[in-house]
C-alpha cells in the first residue's frame, strides 16, 4: 500500500515539473515572440523614418512644388493672397486654400480614444507622409488636433504648421474669394484657424460657430472684414463661448442685426429651407453626430440643386463638394436658422 501511494506521489510530482516545464516554454516562447516583433516594429519605423528623409530631401530639391498634386504642394501665405501679374496675364486662376488641400472622400467623424487616434493616424500616414512625420512627432501637438486630423486627412498641412505657427490671424480673403459668391471659409485655414478660441483651444479646433457666422455676413453683407477670427474675438469677448459647450447660440441671433442682417428660427421643413434660399436667405444648422461630426457642429446652407442642399461644411471639403438631401440633414439637424439681408 505504501509503495502503491509513493509511485502515486512520484507520477503526481514528474506530472507536475512536466506542465511547470511545458508552461515555462511557452512563456519563453511568446516573449521570444514579443521581442521579434519589437525588433519588428523598430526596424519598420526606422524604415519609415529614412523614408521621411528621403522624400523630405527629394521634395526641397523637386524644383516648383506649386505644379503638385492637390493636397501634397507646399505653400505660403504669400501664394494664397496675392496673384502674381504674369499669372493675370496668362489667365491662371489662383488656387483657394480648399481647392489645394481638398480630398473628394473623407470619412465620417469618430469619437475615438488616444489609442484609436494614433492607430488611425498611422493607417493615414501610410498614404500621406506628413501625417507619417506628424505622428513621429506627436508630443509636439495636441491631442484634440491629433484627434481632428485622424477625422479629416485634409487637415495635415495645418496640423504639420502647428510647431511653427505664430498662433495668431494672419490674413484677409484672397481675390479669388472675393470673386466667389458664396465661398467656403475652413475653420483650419492657416489665416486664422491658429488664432486662440475657447478654453486652451483655438478656431481650428472648436471654432466652427464663428467661422459658419463669418461665412453668411459676407454672403450677405459683403463686409470682407468679419473674417472668423474677428467674429471669434468678438464672441469671446462678450461671453457667447461657453466652457464645457463651445459657443452659444445666441452668437447667431445677436451679432447678425448688428450688420443688418436679420435673423429667424422656423420650424426646420423641406419646404421653409428651400423658400428661405429662394429669396436670397442663407442658413446655419446647428448639428448632432452623424455625417459631420462626432460631436456638436454648425454647418452653412447657402442653395440647393437637383440632387439636394449645398453645403458650406467650416470643417470638411469633402462634405462641401457634395449635395445633401433634406432627409440627411434633416435627421442629424438640431437647430435651423434662416439669416436675411
Amino acid at each position: 500500500m505504501q509503495q502503491k501511494n509513493a509511485r502515486k506521489r512520484r507520477q503526481i510530482y514528474f506530472l507536475t515539473v512536466g506542465v511547470t516545464a511545458a508552461w515555462f516554454c511557452i512563456v519563453l516562447c511568446l516573449m521570444q515572440l514579443m521581442q521579434v516583433r519589437a525588433q519588428l516594429r523598430e526596424q519598420k519605423e526606422q524604415i519609415s523614418r529614412a523614408y521621411n528623409m528621403l522624400a523630405l530631401y527629394y521634395g526641397e530639391n523637386a524644383g516648383d512644388l506649386e505644379n503638385s498634386d492637390v493636397g501634397q504642394a507646399s505653400f505660403s501665405m504669400t501664394d494664397l493672397s496675392h496673384e502674381s501679374a504674369g499669372e493675370e496675364e496668362m489667365g491662371t486662376l489662383e488656387l483657394s486654400y480648399p481647392e489645394r488641400c481638398g480630398l473628394d472622400y473623407v470619412e465620417r467623424p469618430q469619437d475615438r480614444t488616444d489609442r484609436q487616434v494614433l492607430e488611425r493616424l498611422r493607417e493615414l500616414g501610410e498614404q500621406d507622409e506628413r501625417i507619417a512625420a506628424i505622428l513621429q512627432n506627436s508630443g509636439a501637438y495636441p491631442a484634440r488636433l491629433l484627434e481632428a486630423l485622424a477625422n479629416n486627412p485634409e487637415m495635415a498641412d495645418f496640423v504639420e504648421g502647428w510647431p511653427t505657427a505664430e498662433h495668431r490671424a494672419a490674413g484677409g480673403l484672397t481675390n479669388g474669394e472675393k470673386k466667389e459668391k458664396f465661398p467656403l471659409f475652413l475653420q483650419w485655414d492657416p489665416r486664422w484657424g491658429y488664432a486662440s478660441y475657447g478654453e486652451d483651444s483655438c478656431i481650428a479646433i472648436s471654432g466652427c460657430g464663428p467661422t459658419c457666422l463669418s461665412m453668411v455676413l459676407y454672403y450677405l453683407t459683403g463686409d470682407e472684414s468679419l473674417t472668423p477670427d474677428v467674429i471669434g474675438d468678438y464672441s469671446m469677448d462678450n461671453g457667447y463661448y461657453l466652457p464645457g459647450t463651445g459657443t452659444l447660440w445666441a452668437l447667431m441671433e445677436d451679432v447678425a442685426p448688428i450688420y443688418g442682417v436679420g435673423v429667424k428660427q422656423p420650424e426646420a421643413s423641406e419646404w421653409q429651407m428651400k423658400s428661405a434660399l429662394d429669396r436670397g436667405a442663407v442658413l446655419i444648422c446647428s448639428m448632432k453626430p452623424g455625417d459631420f461630426t462626432a460631436g456638436g457642429h454648425f454647418i452653412v446652407i447657402y442653395g440647393y440643386d437637383q440632387n439636394g442642399f449645398l453645403v458650406n461644411d467650416p470643417n470638411c471639403v469633402a462634405r462641401s463638394r457634395q449635395s445633401w438631401s433634406y432627409e440627411q440633414i434633416s435627421r442629424q439637424m438640431k437647430h435651423l436658422w434662416v439669416f436675411e439681408k
